[in-house]
């Protein structure tokens, strides 16, 4: 046999016995990406007939207004595959936006309302044909839609966590990549590498592209969990006297103190006094989150929110590169949980997410620069700072905390049974005694466990391992068993 022949059906039986294994573990990783079927989207809608074609594309700059209960009628005809994934990016967060779901009959299969998030991933039943988009009340905003098989999605629909009601830091950054560039040491180390639960919130929302970027960088950083956005006005330097009510103090540090008794973080991080390199805004964050931490324990201020969420003490604030009860981060070490990668890596890999800023004007500094990412200082405790950010906070206030396990109790001495006094009372004939029937004890069957391998897999996999090992044999032979006399 030639051998170019016989390196073929080695081929052909190796990647015969490899190829199970192989797409098993590209399963078990959820690795296997979602086939976008957008393409076969047919859009129809009373207004703009001109946009359905833009609203399938992956242009984020422009937004088309929908009136309110003006509906958006979404079939798939055509599509080779049933789709599993509708995928909706908004121009403004949606309110009261109602997905109806509906057979090839046209019933009603399901009617919810969308989140208020930018991004929506609306699983499909298998029985859904199409798919109704109903404005709330005040309209909504469309950028982009699109419709996936089953599988992992494509940035930036991210599988993310709500945010928790309680956790146990909060960075807060004026702009989307602040918390990357000035305050990237804190997600990789205390999220990803140690498992402490926290988030990012953002003070302002530039544009929607912007919005993208801060959710693609946070992930990035190492949270699963949703970051918030708080909607203030980016304002420049330049622009300061034509929106002089838009970033006021006092409605920054209100905006903070809800935020702060609704979503209840022990430890909250934020910027440089003196606004890092200037810029007023972080200046404005920076005092806004100083009294905030200390406000939100006040029930006189804000009674609204106090009377929805009640009081909150923040433990610890820390504020980027503030001189007292200092803390300096270890940036260098490779991160287990980041494959190796320092948090100074990490964080300068999630400022590329931030396309739009890659001018080169910024970059993530490392320890001898001057706004380095890992120094803060505490600015305010209600316990001593420590030597590290959840030092004097009672563990059981932590989402790490483990119940230590109860210790056993020793029995308890049996106590003696009362020994009865003689009496002198006649005593009457005795009855015979009736000998007691021993007790049954029924002993209960054994709970089933279900078996996690189905038994026509314990029979499959035996079968298959052998005609793999006859196939591999059958190799073997045909290239060395067999010679040619010469």
């Amino acid at each position: 046999m030639k051998k170019s022949i016989r390196n073929r059906i080695a081929a052909f039986f190796l990647t015969f016995l490899l190829l199970p294994v192989c797409l098993q573990s590209a399963s078990a990783a959820g690795d296997v990406p979602a086939e976008e079927m957008t393409r076969f989207l047919r859009i129809e809608q009373g207004r703009h007939p001109g946009s359905a074609e833009k609203l399938v594309d992956d242009y984020l700059d422009e937004s088309f207004r929908y009136a309110p209960f003006e509906v958006v009628r979404l079939t798939w005809p055509d599509a080779p595959r049933t789709p599993t994934y509708l995928c909706i990016q908004w121009g403004t967060v949606p309110k009261n936006v109602h997905i109806r779901q509906t057979d090839a009959s046209g019933n009603l299969i399901d009617d919810e309302s969308v989140g208020t998030d930018w991004d929506s991933i609306i699983p499909l039943f298998e029985e859904t044909t199409g798919v109704t988009v109903i404005a709330g009340e005040e309209g909504m905003d469309l950028i982009r839609i699109a419709l996936f098989t089953e599988g992992k999605l494509p940035e930036p629909f991210l599988p993310w966590q709500e945010t928790p009601r309680g956790m146990d830091y909060l960075v807060i950054a004026t702009h989307p990549d602040d918390d990357v560039l000035f305050m990237g040491a804190i997600v990789p180390i205390y999220g990803a590498e140690q498992g402490y639960t926290g988030t990012v919130a953002f003070v302002t929302n530039p544009s929607r592209r912007r919005v993208d970027e801060a959710k693609l960088g946070a992930w990035a950083m190492g949270t699963t969990y949703h970051p918030l956005f708080l909607g203030f006005m980016d304002i420049s330097e330049y622009a300061r006297d034509v929106y002089p009510y838009c970033f006021l103090s006092e409605s920054v540090t209100l905006a903070l103190v809800r935020m702060l008794r609704e979503y209840r973080p022990l430890v909250v991080f934020s910027h440089d006094l003196n606004g890092e390199y200037g810029h007023w805004q972080h200046k404005v964050v920076a005092a806004s989150v100083s009294d905030a931490v200390r406000l939100c324990a006040d029930p006189s201020y804000d009674p609204a929110s106090y009377e929805q969420f009640g009081t909150w003490e923040v433990k610890k604030c820390y504020l980027h590169l503030y001189a007292e009860n200092t803390l300096e981060m270890d940036i260098q070490t490779p991160l287990t949980s980041m494959n190796g990668r320092s948090a100074l890596s990490v964080a300068r890999g999630a400022f590329l997410k931030h396309k739009s800023q890659q001018s080169g004007r910024y970059h993530v500094q490392a320890e001898s620069e001057p706004y380095a990412m890992n120094k803060f200082g505490m600015i305010y405790g209600t316990v001593d700072a420590g030597n590290d950010v959840f030092d004097n906070i009672d563990p059981s206030l932590l989402s790490t905390y483990t119940h230590p396990l109860a210790e056993p109790v020793p029995p308890a001495e049996p106590t003696p049974e009362p020994t009865e006094e003689p009496t002198l009372q006649p005593v009457a004939e005795a009855t015979p005694a009736v000998t007691p029937q021993p007790a049954v004890t029924v002993i209960p069957d054994e709970p089933k466990v279900e078996d996690p391998i189905p038994a026509a897999q314990k029979i499959l996999l035996p079968v298959l391992c052998a005609l793999g090992g006859a196939a591999a044999a059958s190799v073997l032979f045909v290239l060395f068993g067999r010679r040619k006399r010469r």
